[in-house]
């Protein structure tokens, strides 16, 4: 069996490139996962289901947020 996983993310920014820029700085940072919105699973069938994959947030993210400011 194959399955079909699509992640979902959304990145604030005042263009594409700053986007972007944002989005592989939270990569090399590990947190990309704060800009989660949703992950899309297809089955072999072609049957989907969407998932919000979202988890509370750690108390370090929720500190960087703060001092960051976002």
């Amino acid at each position: 069996m194959e399955y079909t996983i699509i992640r979902v993310y959304r990145v604030p920014g005042l263009s594409q490139v700053e986007a972007t820029d944002r989005f592989v700085e939270a990569r090399e940072l590990g947190v990309e996962r704060d800009y989660l919105v949703r992950d899309y699973v297809r089955g072999p069938q072609g049957e989907r289901k969407g998932m919000s994959v979202r988890s509370a947030a750690s108390w370090w993210t929720l500190v960087r947020r703060q001092l960051l400011g976002r």
